[in-house]
């Protein structure tokens, strides 16, 4: 594990950030994970991340040439000088990966990437040295109530739909997923979107999304749905900041372990709504792992520290923080 996020697995390849091994991997599009992506294209033989991923890179501006990219579906071997890799499937944001590296001398290694629900829509996968992410790896970052949050936050916008706009804010791909989320349970008022975020939402329905009927905000059909008063919107992240009393406001973010949603204004409301697996779901990854070692990803997590002193006190697996 190196400073700038890069993870060295085996002699071949290197996940999340940049370093002079002949391939990159990029587990999703996240940006802490596609650190340096130019001067992979430029160093390296190819980018590998699964057909979905490469998509995106390419969507948000990171340019993977068509000679460099290298699309990987989940379940397939690759094998470069004797070494062999896999991508395996992480719930997170769609098209996220984990890896699997089996070295020349038969040992194996296991990089989580981000995922959350370990052993549901993430499958725990076992290696002998396990590197895996450590965002929430604090004991005190449990959320008891994680069941509970997409309910409160349906009712919650079903609520406010019948006073007025709501306003959706998130990050790319989470979005993506409260827009299925809100469909799945029924909601039916239109949704609106527009920049970078209605691009994405447009490749994500190309690879799988159902999200029903997306206005893009700049044509007329939207201008007359926005003129009912009876619509979603969805808005990236940084956008919050811009917020309006027009609009019922919802921010999803995973830094909240008290409550489901938290009023933080008379219109505005924050969802524990995460990517991210909690300590619990860490620990769980772990324990049904079972690697001889641990690494907890130190270059992304100030509590790389937290979790890998946890795991060798009550796991009695071998554990280490990287980078030091």
């Amino acid at each position: 594990m190196q400073r700038n996020g890069a993870v060295l697995l085996g002699e071949n390849f290197v996940a999340d950030g940049h370093y002079g091994r002949p391939f990159r991997i990029v587990t999703h599009f996240h940006t802490d994970h596609v650190g340096e992506i130019g001067n992979s294209v430029r160093v390296c033989l190819g980018v590998i991340g699964t057909p979905t991923t490469i998509r995106f890179l390419n969507v948000l501006g990171y340019r993977v040439p068509e000679a460099k990219a290298l699309p990987l579906d989940y379940g397939r071997w690759i094998e470069v000088d004797g070494e062999k890799l896999r991508l395996e499937r992480a719930e997170h944001v769609m098209g996220a990966a984990q890896v699997f590296v089996e070295t020349k001398d038969g040992s194996s290694i296991v990089y989580t990437g981000d995922f959350k629900t370990p052993g549901k829509g993430t499958p725990i996968l076992s290696g002998d040295v396990l590197v895996i992410e450590a965002t929430y790896g604090h004991p005190n970052m449990r959320r008891p109530f994680k069941e509970q949050v997409k309910q409160e936050f349906l009712d919650r916008v079903n609520d406010a739909l019948a006073l007025g706009p709501v306003r959706v804010f998130g990050y790319h791909g989470k979005l993506q997923e409260a827009m299925s989320m809100l469909r799945k349970a029924g909601v039916e008022a239109p949704f609106v979107v527009g920049g970078k975020v209605a691009e994405f939402t447009r490749v994500a329905m190309e690879e799988g999304l159902e999200p029903g009927t997306v206005l893009t905000e700049d044509v007329p059909d939207s201008f007359e749905v926005i003129k009912t008063g009876w619509y979603v919107r969805f808005s990236h992240f940084n956008e919050f900041r811009k917020r309006t009393n027009r609009h019922t406001n919802f921010l999803l973010s995973g830094w909240e372990f008290h409550t489901p949603v938290k009023k933080t204004d008379r219109n505005s409301y924050i969802v524990a709504l995460s990517d991210h697996a909690d300590f619990e779901d860490l620990v769980e990854y772990v324990s049904a792992s079972r690697p001889n070692l641990v690494v907890t990803d130190g270059s992304r997590s100030k509590y790389a520290k937290d979790l890998a002193n946890y795991i060798r006190r009550n796991l009695g697996i071998r554990a280490v923080p990287m980078p030091i």
